[in-house]
């Protein structure tokens, strides 16, 4: 299959080159044939292709700086292997309802894909209130179809890098969205977001590029305001608070909670209002809202009605997503990560999905987007995370909570109130 040029007719830097391109016309090749047909074949001959040659290829496609004979190039090449093999023997169920495909990730330990979701939900304080977006009327009564993929905000897909940021960036897309709809569009800088909101309780994470939550980081622009990104540029790293007057550390609790069941006022369902000299109040931005938990029509509702939502998921598995209609969560599963919900609809087959735009770059997934598979009956599929330390929230939070929706969509949802100019 691969080229085999005699030494005198190119120089090897030609050979190589000419051996990348052939195992890039490969990866190509064998997606066509997957997606149209049978992967049996691919699944059969994988040991007897040449990966290396593959492997060589995808390093240089994304810029990865692996010494050739080093063990961690070993250790990436036995990674992307495995990989390989599970994209050839997913597409290979002709049921299937999406694609995999070969990514950035595709050499990334699990290890490391844990770290870059990087978002642990935080549990919801239960006032028996429900959020204004509630109502009694059917979903029925909604549009069949919505998309938010027309702001600018959303058409600027934001990639995280290696920082586990994804509730920084998935609060700041929202918040540009709604500025951007109120009529006030600027950027918010994801950034300042990393570097200068506290979580002293390990909400959601330690901080920082090791994870918060998107109420932390809405508490956060609202008190503070946010700097644009052009003032504060994005580095996928901690880097330190540069913003004067904005003291890292502003959680407020709730004052009449013992000691040993803080949890942070932030988290409570409903709206959170501006103070009327905050920094926040100065840009438009007069609350934010956390929808009722668990609760399917208020968050159709409010991104059919009122703009792009920030949802807080479990993505363990979408790492190799590349098109279709994902249905690979179960429904018991770990909240890990920060996402824009921008919309949802209802495909030729008549299968219903979400819109969920994510922050790992434009070259992931359909644009940076992910389709998720929606049902009517979302508040009855549902689960239990287990794993609180991992994914549920502050320290001394509940030992698991009852989460619903495909991939866990309807747990946590967040929308920040501009007034409109």
């Amino acid at each position: 299959f691969w080229l085999k040029l005699e030494p005198k007719s190119l120089p090897s830097r030609s050979i190589s080159h000419l051996q990348a391109m052939c195992a890039r016309l490969f990866l190509l090749c064998a997606t066509i044939f997957c997606h149209s047909c049978n992967c049996s074949f691919l699944q059969n001959h994988t040991s007897e292709l040449d990966t290396t040659a593959i492997f060589n290829a995808f390093i240089e496609e994304h810029n990865k700086q692996y010494e050739r004979s080093s063990q961690e190039y070993a250790r990436r090449h036995e990674l992307f292997r495995m990989r390989l093999a599970l994209i050839e023997t997913h597409n290979s169920n002709h049921e299937r309802l999406w694609d995999a495909g070969m990514n950035k990730f595709s050499d990334w330990s699990e290890e490391e894909l844990k770290d870059l979701r990087g978002l642990q939900a935080v549990a919801s304080r239960r006032t028996g209130v429900k959020s204004l977006l509630q109502r009694e009327e059917s979903v029925a009564s909604l549009p069949q179809a919505v998309s938010w993929s027309n702001l600018t905000a959303i058409k600027n897909v934001k990639d995280q890098g290696p920082c586990g940021s994804c509730w920084a960036m998935a609060a700041s897309t929202v918040l540009e969205a709604h500025a951007e709809i109120a009529g006030r569009p600027r950027s918010f800088s994801a950034q300042e977001l990393v570097s200068c909101v506290s979580n002293p309780h390990n909400c959601g994470g330690s901080g920082s590029c090791r994870g918060a939550t998107l109420e932390l980081a809405m508490g956060y622009a609202i008190k503070h305001g946010v700097s644009t990104s052009e003032q504060t540029p994005y580095r996928a790293a901690t880097g330190s608070c540069e913003r004067k007057g904005s003291p890292r550390g502003f959680l407020w609790y709730h004052p009449t909670l013992p000691a040993e069941e803080l949890v942070p006022l932030t988290s409570t369902i409903g709206k959170h209002w501006a103070s009327k000299n905050s920094k926040g109040s100065a840009l438009g931005l007069k609350a934010w809202e956390r929808l009722d938990e668990n609760a399917y029509e208020p968050l159709m509702r409010a991104v059919a009605e009122r703009g792009p939502v920030g949802v807080s998921v479990g993505a363990s598995k979408w790492s190799s997503y590349q098109s279709g209609i994902f249905n690979g969560c179960s429904n018991n599963l770990v909240i890990d990560h920060a996402v824009t919900l921008i919309g949802y609809g209802v495909d030729s087959k008549s299968m219903k999905y979400w819109t969920v735009l994510n922050s790992w770059g434009p070259s992931w997934g359909e644009q940076g987007a992910i389709r998720v598979l929606r049902s009517d009956a979302e508040e009855e599929y549902c689960g239990t995370d287990d794993e609180p330390e991992m994914g549920t929230g502050c320290d001394g939070g509940p030992s698991s909570v009852k989460v619903c929706g495909t991939c866990g969509i309807l747990y946590d949802s967040v929308m920040p109130h501009f007034e409109r100019l």
